[in-house]
């Protein structure tokens, strides 16, 4: 038994379509952490076509891209100095972010392609927008020519832009080809934003993912009773769905779980198990072999997020354990497990 998580590839294309027409411009699609959770490598295959760049955080999945046949340009978030060479075989963009990198780069008879990283707020990686023209004065001097400037954005926030827009403009007076980017899927909307690509995951991934489990029991049980571990307590007579998946699943122990089935949203009873978790169906016809849906159209990842005190990234990534993923395309109905 499994939790079926369940991607429609189409609805992918469709969302970076509407991307597409909104910035006029390119995507970079990040694809890292196993496709946030939808499948790296089938993502990348399906959507090569629709971007122009794809995103990973570190080497071993741009390795992993290449094996699968994907050849669109891959950017490595985190690859240090020692990883370049590799990264070069691969035909992977490296994103150089210190001084480390920045000296690496002209010791190589080969260096990688490559993107210079700017920190405008984040304070996690990138060199100073102070350091901008002793940045690009030492590139140009080595004969090193980055393919592309970037920053990112802590939330939508008009100080970084402006910073942001001055590293630009130094970079385009040392390199005028260079591709400068820094809207993220929270961000595209902000024309000043979009420089010459966006790099989007969310706006993306919207919608094109669920989860189906199913009840593998129902009983009944009476006020005062105890469900699960612990000493949670029934305050009334109710029926009881016991859902398959738990918190070695992605259903997380210690914050609240609904499962629609019938039709209904329904509670989440005492504490997830490993394996399994009680929600209460009183009043909703069930039985066993009924299907759960724990993520969907009828429960978003962002309510389930909002219930969790969190992000919908967290929630789409934490689907694991006992899984299958089933593959579809909007535009065909067909279907393929991943």
């Amino acid at each position: 038994m499994e939790l079926l998580v369940k991607v429609n590839l189409g609805k992918i294309r469709c969302n970076l379509r509407a991307v597409r027409t909104l910035t006029g411009g390119r995507i970079l699609l990040m694809v890292k952490a196993d496709g946030y959770g939808h499948g790296m490598t089938e993502v990348a295959r399906a959507v090569e076509d629709e971007v122009d760049m794809l995103g990973v955080a570190v080497t071993e999945e741009g390795r992993r891209l290449r094996e699968c046949g994907v050849t669109a340009p891959v950017l490595v978030a985190v690859c240090p100095p020692e990883e370049y060479g590799e990264a070069a075989a691969l035909g992977l963009t490296v994103a150089v972010c210190d001084d480390g990198g920045l000296a690496r780069l002209p010791e190589m008879i080969a260096p990688p392609d490559f993107h210079i990283k700017f920190d405008t707020g984040m304070h996690r990686l990138g060199f100073s927008p102070e350091r901008a023209d002793e940045v690009f004065a030492v590139l140009r001097e080595r004969a090193l020519i980055p393919s592309g400037c970037y920053s990112h954005f802590r939330e939508p926030c008009a100080e970084q832009l402006e910073i942001f827009s001055y590293v630009a403009a130094r970079a385009r007076a040392y390199f005028p080809d260079i591709t400068l980017h820094m809207a993220s899927s929270g961000t595209v909307g902000y024309p000043a934003a979009r420089f010459d690509m966006v790099r989007v995951g969310h706006a993306a991934y919207g919608g094109a993912m669920s989860v189906e489990s199913r009840v593998v029991a129902v009983r009944h049980a009476c006020a005062g009773e105890c469900v699960g571990y612990g000493h949670f307590t029934l305050n009334r007579d109710t029926d009881i769905a016991v859902v398959f998946g738990g918190y070695f699943d992605g259903v997380r122990r210690g914050s609240p779980a609904v499962a629609v089935i019938g039709g209904r949203r329904c509670p989440s009873l005492g504490s997830v198990c490993m394996d399994m978790f009680a929600v209460d169906v009183g009043g909703v016809r069930c039985s066993v072999g009924d299907r759960a849906i724990l993520m969907g159209k009828e429960l978003p990842a962002s309510e389930i997020a909002a219930m969790r005190g969190t992000v919908d990234y967290d929630v789409m990534t934490g689907w694991t354990g006992r899984i299958k993923r089933i593959y579809s395309d909007d535009q065909t109905g067909s279907e393929t497990e991943g």
